[in-house]
């Protein structure tokens, strides 16, 4: 008799291991992305210009990325990168999307920086941020601008 409950017990248990498990794999776990190279020509055009943009901007001085590989939000968004100066503020460490993202997976460039103490920010380009509402302008002089966010205040 004992047999026959320990092996019923045994057989729910399975049951709801097997089903907990396929729900875990269907609704709970974070979705696979995979990279696919793509041999698009405008793509391939697209990443060649950001890539040169991302040099000239450098060579400038307005570019300081602060991950390991080296982000496109801030080229593509306001024309130069503050990232690497504002993830160095203690106390008041920002970066951009891109960037907060690279933090998050331990993959920054900055020694003595803590990837958890870093808050995303987009310099007001979408508006949520609290008092940004700066929308970055293509012909503004970013040599004053290029280690420090434009921002309607000027904090950060």
């Amino acid at each position: 008799m004992i047999n026959k409950k320990l092996l019923a017990l045994f057989g729910i248990s399975f049951i709801i291991v097997i089903a907990l498990a396929f729900l875990y794999s269907k609704y709970w776990r974070e979705p696979a992305a995979k990279y696919v190279k793509t041999d698009n020509p405008k793509l391939i055009q697209i990443r060649q210009d950001l890539k040169e943009l991302k040099l000239e901007l450098k060579k400038n001085g307005l570019y300081s990325c602060c991950i390991q590989n080296e982000c496109n939000w801030c080229a593509l968004h306001m024309e130069h990168c503050p990232c690497a100066k504002l993830v160095s503020a203690k106390g008041n460490e920002k970066s951009c999307p891109e960037c907060a993202a690279a933090w998050n997976k331990k993959q920054g460039r900055i020694p003595g920086v803590d990837p958890d103490a870093i808050e995303v920010t987009t310099f007001g380009i979408y508006g949520f941020e609290e008092g940004g509402h700066h929308q970055p302008d293509s012909s503004e002089d970013k040599t004053k601008t290029a280690n420090t966010p434009h921002r309607e205040g000027g904090e950060y």
